[in-house]
């Protein structure tokens, strides 16, 4: 035998649909807004650890050396990789450069400068050294500081070495964005105090891996 569904519980089913379509409505948006919260409060919990391990940088930074060059900014434009880069002050310490850049470490081969200004771009130190032959004392002493080298922001070591000669009058040039120390020999302390001094100071700050 079938039984009929009278008009009033068609009436009461609809409300029962429209209430469930309510709360899964309402749980949508309140999950939405939850995850919303969620990304907002860790991009503040973020910001703030950033500004403040920062912050516990620089108060330990060591004061500028006096024999440091500020070399005016080039800019940093992108350009293609490959192309030819011109700079007013050499080795650059700015300007134009490469998509790519260099990660920290050693370097035994020259690579064009468009790879290590964008390194110096993101707050690495770059250290550039002139042989007119083979020099493996000095290298052997660059891959052992760089080795013990204490690691800054994002837990690294934002040194960058590798050989390169033009418009170097010394043995060493240690860069900065817009910073150059020149060294007529190696001097750990020094090429340690600037690096302390002036990595993660570029003008763009990529986020931590």
């Amino acid at each position: 035998m079938t039984t009929e569904t009278s008009p009033k519980s068609k009436k009461q089913m609809a409300r029962e649909s429209a209430f469930e379509k309510q709360q899964r409505q309402a749980m949508i948006r309140t999950t939405v807004i939850v995850i919303i919260g969620l990304a907002l409060l860790g991009s503040v919990i973020f910001y703030i650890a950033n500004e403040t391990l920062k912050g516990q940088q620089d108060s330990v930074r060591p004061p500028a050396n006096p024999n440091e060059q500020v070399i005016p900014d080039e800019g940093r434009s992108h350009i293609d990789e490959g192309n030819p880069l011109v700079y007013q002050h050499y080795p650059p310490s700015s300007g134009n450069h490469y998509p790519i850049w260099l990660d920290p470490g050693f370097y035994d081969q020259p690579y064009a400068e468009g790879y290590w200004v964008h390194s110096l771009e993101h707050g690495d130190v770059v250290i550039l050294y002139n042989c007119a032959e083979t020099c493996p004392d000095l290298t052997t002493k660059l891959k052992a500081l760089i080795a013990q080298a204490p690691p800054r922001r994002c837990g690294l070591v934002r040194l960058v070495a590798g050989p390169y000669s033009r418009g170097m009058a010394t043995p060493l040039s240690v860069l900065a964005w817009g910073r150059q120390l020149d060294l007529v020999e190696f001097d750990s302390e020094a090429i340690l105090n600037f690096y302390k001094t002036y990595e993660d100071r570029g003008p763009e700050v990529i986020p931590c891996q």
